[in-house]
């Protein structure tokens, strides 16, 4: 007999004429809802078709939460009937139970009690109507793939084979706070099993939701399944491009356009943008694009001189999300504005943001100097002067990738303390930074397995700001140089497709995780120090610690 599951909201509660309310004082209730009894009890058979459910709880709960969180498998056709008693409730099925039936009953952490405390993993029994209850488990383990955190609270679907994954589950339930879920009493039949981060509750997979697919597509639950404590990696597609949500006139020569998500600027020239007069169809040249530091959803164009009239708009196809996704291409309409607007020229700070001074420099690093609004080559000379340790002006170059913060190049002599002075109208901004020399870095290396040109490995530091990515060579050795003293975490991932990005696989057509590994703990880097992991970083199995150091 087939069996579903069924999330069952918007049920009508008939409550009983006790008082709901639990006696008020004592103190604060941090303990979860438990259940004290169950009727019938858990994994009895012969249950009738007439039996009701009856639950009793450790303590008083929210009414309204229960059929929230309440999944009952094979779901009843119809509503259920509830019926309150203090801290039970009696539930009435809408039909005799199915006969030699295995029912399992669920309640995921949206049931709460009184005082609002969630449950922290789920609860769940089981009865049957027949001589025999199924015995069938599933388990698994939800974690992300960045540090390998548990992911809790995430729903869990069960299905048939063959069943579209976008149809009622035949079971589910959801991770408990380390991540880790299991179900018992299902029937021993191979399934497909989904994580879902179902945002709008539709039980489909939609672009952008956060999931977690099995390492197999299909899992065989028995009585004994130990061996599917397997890790599931937390992920997402983000097939979505972005799209212009807003275009507006901020003044006759300066246009804002607003983007569904944050994206990237490629192009600052503006010649790719078009505007058009929608009167004569006179095209309106932009000079020059750009975007503020502080906001990534909003691009900037400065034009010809604008009118009180209507002007079509179509975005830089360029323009791309930060999974490579190019902007919708869609001609959206606006009103000009004759208004005459001069932005006042704000220096708004340095980057990297430190209170050091002076601030040490790692390899990677570039002194920034971030204003308001784009500048022209002459004025950022006129305002920005650079010496070294003597006083003695030093040229650089001034790149900018978003048009309003500068990159401060070719400061690169470690024996040299740079002083960077921004000229303001009311003060003079000065930040000093040194390049740190290899006297003060060290390096990190180590051993992967398997081994082979395809596993990528990642460094990120302390903060989880990725620093750099290689490949291990032919024997799985990789290493990576000039690291300030810090604390660095590793991760390695089989590459499959050679894309330079770690993928989570998908859902429909079925693929699986790229696998992966990581450190659990922080290593230390120390100055003139070759530092060597004293165990090989094994993807897909238990990730090393142990670290060795060696001299430069």
């Amino acid at each position: 007999m087939s069996t579903r599951s069924f999330v069952l909201t918007g049920l009508i509660l008939v409550c009983g004429c006790a008082d709901p309310r639990p006696p008020t004082g004592g103190p604060r209730d941090e303990t979860p809802p438990q259940l004290v009894s169950v009727e019938p009890a858990h994994e009895s058979v012969e249950v009738s078709p007439t039996t009701r459910l009856r639950l009793t709880f450790s303590e008083y709960v929210n009414q309204a939460s229960l059929a929230r969180a309440l999944s009952i498998t094979p779901a009843p056709q119809g509503r259920l009937r509830f019926r309150w008693r203090r801290r039970s409730v009696t539930i009435q099925f809408p039909e005799p139970l199915r006969d030699s039936t295995t029912y399992v009953i669920t309640l995921n952490d949206e049931f709460r009690d009184w005082h609002g405390v969630r449950l922290t993993r789920p609860l769940s029994y089981a009865f049957a109507t027949g001589s025999v209850i199924d015995q069938g488990r599933l388990y698994g383990r939800v974690i992300d793939p960045i540090e390998g955190n548990p992911v809790a609270g995430l729903p869990i679907l069960v299905y048939d084979p063959g069943e579209e994954v976008d149809g009622v589950p035949v079971y589910q339930t959801q991770t408990d706070t380390e991540g880790q879920f299991e179900l018992r009493n299902v029937r021993e039949s191979d399934f497909f099993i989904l994580g879902l981060r179902d945002a709008n509750r539709n039980l489909k997979a939609d672009d952008g939701e956060w999931f977690a697919i099995p390492p197999n597509p299909l899992i065989k639950a028995t009585p004994d399944t130990t061996e599917q404590y397997l890790d599931w990696m937390y992920t997402k597609v983000d097939t979505l491009r972005p799209i212009v949500e807003r275009v507006q006139a901020t003044s006759n020569r300066l246009v804002e356009v607003r983007f569904s998500e944050n994206v990237i600027l490629s192009n600052l020239t503006g010649e790719s943008w078009a505007i058009t007069d929608s009167v004569d169809n006179t095209p309106v040249a932009v000079h020059f694009s750009y975007q503020l530091e502080s906001n990534s959803r909003v691009i900037y164009l400065m034009t010809d001189t604008l009118q009180g009239r209507p002007y079509a708009f179509l975005p830089d196809a360029s323009v791309q999300d930060s999974s490579d996704n190019a902007v919708y291409l869609d001609t959206v309409y606006f009103a000009g504005s004759t208004r005459i607007q001069q932005i006042e020229l704000q220096f708004e700070r340095f980057l990297p943001t430190s209170t050091e001074d002076p601030y040490e420099l790692a390899p990677w690093e570039t002194p920034t100097i971030v204003f308001n609004r784009p500048l022209a080559l002459a004025t950022l000379d006129s305002l920005v002067v650079v010496q070294d340790s003597t006083g003695t002006p030093v040229s650089f170059e001034s790149p900018s990738s978003n048009g309003t913060s500068y990159n401060l190049t070719s400061l690169d002599d470690p024996t040299q303390v740079y002083r960077i002075a921004v000229l303001d109208p009311d003060s003079t901004r000065v930040q000093h930074f040194r390049r740190l020399g290899p006297r003060a870095l060290g390096s990190l290396s180590g051993i992967t397995a398997p081994s082979g040109d395809s596993i990528m490995v990642t460094l990120t530091d302390s903060n989880g700001l990725v620093i750099s990515t290689t490949y291990s060579d032919s024997t799985g050795a990789f290493m990576f140089g000039d690291l300030p003293q810090n604390t660095y975490r590793l991760r390695a991932f089989i590459d499959r497709n050679r894309n330079g990005n770690w993928d989570g696989g998908m859902i429909y057509p079925y693929m699986t995780a790229e696998p992966i590994t990581w450190t659990p703990e922080p290593v230390t880097i120390r100055p003139r120090w070759d530092t060597v992991l004293g165990d090989t970083l094994h993807i897909g199995t238990s990730p090393v610690s142990s670290v060795s150091f060696s001299e430069q």
